[in-house]
């Protein structure tokens, strides 16, 4: 056993302290906690452990409100207030952009929080039918095993109706399923996939109704789709911009009022069809979608775009790939807004971006994901000078 005060709380969600000159790391361990901990995995250059006893708890910690917690693997911050979780998101940012992008950002790094709970209007459920019985959730930490849960307190009241209605359903129909995607839409109405029917869901988000269904991908914070769309588009006005990783046309349908001409690139048909829709049903006419990889779409375009005055990425988790930079980078638009979904992914990529002619101008985080470590970060960028924006 050994005795270690938490330094503080690092992208994962894991508590970091130090003993003997070595990094431990501790789930469920707040700041300033001094805990009695049992390593159990060795690693070269850390450990990782778990906690015995806490000897003296942090004011940053607090009874986690789910029962589920530590056993299931959806979230990783309940045992910190709130408050607490926010300056951790903030650190998880700040902390990425120095040690991987060389970004000493001193300016202010504001976060947008959310309401805590009951936020999700879609998720993914796991499926396990085991000896007559459907167990229903998500997987429980590092493990494939279903954690089965009665309720979640991060799904809005719509999606855990759904939930508790699912659980009373006959095992069979569950058989070859091995998860449900749910979303609900503004009206109450909620799509499963595959069970049930397909149903089409949609969301207002001011000015703009947004129709997907359970299996595109739509942002799943409730409580933030406005923030979210006004961070992004506020203030931006052109001739051209592209949306690259455009989805249903969330960003882009707002664009397509403030510029000439809007471009939106996603690699799934089914959001492609979605955003086709969506912007037929508002009105917006002068935007294009196209179903092709985004990365793959700019390097065949890019050269005969002409001008470009705004480009906005949202990419999956991993980032932008090297190629995808290059071919920006060419391209040279004078604006880039990239909304970013991992900040260790984030700081990879500004790097290169502010290697290649660009500079920020701001930064803002949000927390679209309360009580668990992920955090999404707007980062706007101005293009410095057009001889600086060369291939990397």
């Amino acid at each position: 056993m050994i005795e270690v005060t938490v330094e503080r709380v690092i992208y994962g969600g894991d508590g970091l302290a130090r003993y003997e000159g070595r990094i431990l790391l501790i789930p469920h361990a707040a700041p300033g906690d001094r805990v009695l901990v049992e390593i159990v995995e060795e690693h070269a250059d850390f450990a990782r452990a778990r906690i015995v006893r806490v000897l003296e708890a942090s004011p940053d910690r607090r009874d986690p409100p789910c029962p589920y917690y530590g056993t299931c693997g959806g979230c990783q911050l309940q045992h910190l207030q709130y408050a607490a979780q926010q300056r951790a998101k903030v650190a998880f940012v700040r902390e990425s952009l120095r040690r991987i992008g060389g970004i000493a950002w001193t300016d202010a790094l504001p976060l947008v929080a959310s309401e805590e709970f009951h936020y999700r209007l879609r998720a993914q459920l796991k499926v396990r039918v085991s000896e007559g019985r459907v167990e229903m959730g998500y997987y429980r930490p590092a493990s494939h095993e279903v954690c089965s849960i009665a309720e979640c307190p991060l799904l809005s009241p719509e999606l855990n109706d759904a939930l508790r209605r699912l659980r009373r359903e006959a095992p069979e129909r569950f058989s070859d399923i091995r998860a449900l995607d749910l979303a609900h839409g503004e009206d109450g109405r909620v799509a499963i996939h595959p069970v049930g029917e397909r149903t089409t869901v949609s969301w207002s988000v001011g000015a703009f109704t947004y129709a997907f269904d359970a299996r595109t991908f739509f942002q799943a914070n409730r409580f933030l789709l406005v923030d979210l769309l006004r961070l992004v588009t506020e203030g931006e006005e052109g001739e051209r911009a592209l949306d690259l990783f455009c989805g249903v046309g969330f960003f882009a349908l707002p664009l397509g009022r403030r510029f000439a001409e809007v471009i939106g690139v996603e690699s799934n048909p089914r959001a492609v069809w979605f955003a086709r829709r969506n912007a037929r049903e508002n009105g917006v006419t002068n935007g294009r979608f196209e179903h092709e990889r985004a990365e793959t779409w700019i390097v065949r375009n890019g050269g005969r775009l002409g001008p470009v005055d705004l480009v906005v990425l949202d990419p999956p988790r991993a980032g932008l790939s090297r190629t995808l930079i290059r071919a920006l980078l060419r391209v040279a638009p004078e604006r880039i807004i990239y909304v970013s979904c991992h900040p260790a992914a984030l700081a990879r990529d500004l790097k290169l971006l502010l290697a290649g002619g660009y500079a920020i101008s701001s930064l803002v985080v949000l927390d679209l994901f309360p009580q668990t470590f992920h955090v999404e970060t707007i980062v706007k960028l101005r293009r410095l000078d057009a001889s600086r924006a060369l291939a990397t």
